[in-house]
C-alpha cells in the first residue's frame, strides 16, 4: 500500500519542525556551556545543582568572612609584636633608673623616654581595623582609652561564626591586656614616669616586676590571637577546597560536551539540508498526485 503524498508532507514538515527545535537547543547548549539551563532539561540535575549554588555561596561567605578576620587579627598580633617592644624599652629603661647613682636630672630625662613609651602604649590600646576598636571588648566604636590610660571599654568580646558553627575572637577587652591607669602595664609605666620624675629608685625598682608581669599577659594574648589565625587559616583552605568540589560537581551535573554538542550540530544540520532538499522534490509533484 502506497503512502499518500499529502502524508509524506506532513511528515517531512513535522520532521524539520524537530529538526529545528533540536539545532536550536544545541546552539544554546553552545552558548550557554550548560546542557541544564531549566528545571524541564533535567529535573534531578537542575536541583541538585540549585543545592550546590546554595552551598557554594555559604562557602563563599566563610571565605570572605576569614579572609577579612585574618586581616583583623594580624593587626592585633601586630600591635601587640610593638606594644612587646616598648615594654623592653621600658624594662630597660627602668633597670637604669633603678641605679641609686643617678642624679634626679638624669632620672628625670628617662621619664620623658618612659611618657614616650607611655603614651604610644595608650596609642595601641587605640588601635583601629577599618574603623572598629580592637582593645574596646564589645564597644567598637568607642576609643577604649583616653590620654590618661582610663579604660572606657567593657570586658565583652565579639566573634565571628562561620556556617559550620566555628567561632573565632575578633575583639579584646583593652583592660585584660594592657590594664589602665590602675592596675597591668599601663599602671606600672604611669608608675614608672612619675618614680623617675619624682627621683625615686627604689619606686623605678619595684615597676621592673609589673612590666615583666606585662610581658607575660602580651605573650598569652598573643598566644591565643595566633591560635585564631591558625584556626582562619584552615577555614580559608577548606573553603577553598569545598568550593573546588562544588563547582566540578555542578559542572559534571549542569555543562554541556561542547565536543559533543559541537557534532550533534554538525548532524542535526546536515540532517536538516536533506529534509530540505527531500522537500523540494516533494514540490516538484504534480498537484493531482497529491490530491489522490
Amino acid at each position: 500500500m502506497s503512502i499518500p503524498d499529502i502524508s509524506l508532507f506532513s511528515q517531512l514538515s513535522s520532521s524539520l519542525d524537530d529538526t529545528l527545535s533540536n539545532i536550536q537547543t544545541v546552539e544554546q547548549q553552545l552558548g550557554t556551556g550548560k546542557s541544564v539551563i531549566e528545571p524541564s532539561d533535567n529535573p534531578v540535575a537542575y536541583a541538585g545543582a540549585q543545592l550546590l549554588t546554595t552551598q557554594q555561596s555559604a562557602v563563599n561567605n566563610d571565605l570572605s568572612l576569614a579572609q577579612q578576620s585574618q586581616g583583623r587579627l594580624t593587626t592585633l598580633d601586630n600591635t601587640l609584636a610593638t606594644v612587646t617592644n616598648e615594654i623592653d624599652a621600658a624594662s630597660a629603661t627602668a633597670t637604669q633608673g633603678a641605679d641609686g647613682s643617678l642624679s634626679t636630672a638624669q632620672m628625670q630625662t628617662l621619664a620623658t623616654q618612659a611618657q614616650s613609651i607611655l603614651t604610644q602604649v595608650i596609642g595601641a590600646g587605640n588601635t583601629q581595623y577599618e574603623g572598629a576598636y580592637l582593645f574596646a571588648g564589645s564597644q567598637v566604636l568607642t576609643p577604649p582609652y583616653n590620654a590618661t590610660g582610663t579604660y572606657a571599654g567593657d570586658s565583652a568580646t565579639n566573634s565571628v561564626t562561620f556556617s559550620d558553627g566555628t567561632q573565632v575572637q575578633m575583639s579584646f577587652d583593652g583592660q585584660s591586656v594592657f590594664g589602665d591607669n590602675t592596675n597591668g602595664l599601663i599602671s606600672a609605666l604611669t608608675s614608672l614616669v612619675s618614680n623617675l620624675n619624682s627621683g625615686n629608685h627604689a619606686g623605678v625598682s619595684a615597676t621592673l616586676p609589673q612590666l615583666q608581669t606585662a610581658l607575660q599577659t602580651l605573650a598569652e594574648t598573643r598566644s591565643s590571637i595566633g591560635s585564631n589565625l591558625d584556626t582562619l587559616s584552615n577555614v580559608v583552605t577548606n573553603s577553598n577546597n569545598k568550593i573546588v568540589t562544588y563547582q566540578t560537581t555542578e559542572s559534571n551535573l549542569v555543562d554541556a560536551d561542547v565536543a559533543q554538542e559541537a557534532m550533534q550540530e554538525q548532524e542535526t544540520t546536515l540532517q536538516q539540508q536533506a529534509l530540505v532538499q527531500l522537500g523540494s522534490t516533494l514540490g516538484k509533484i504534480p498537484l493531482l498526485n497529491i490530491l489522490a
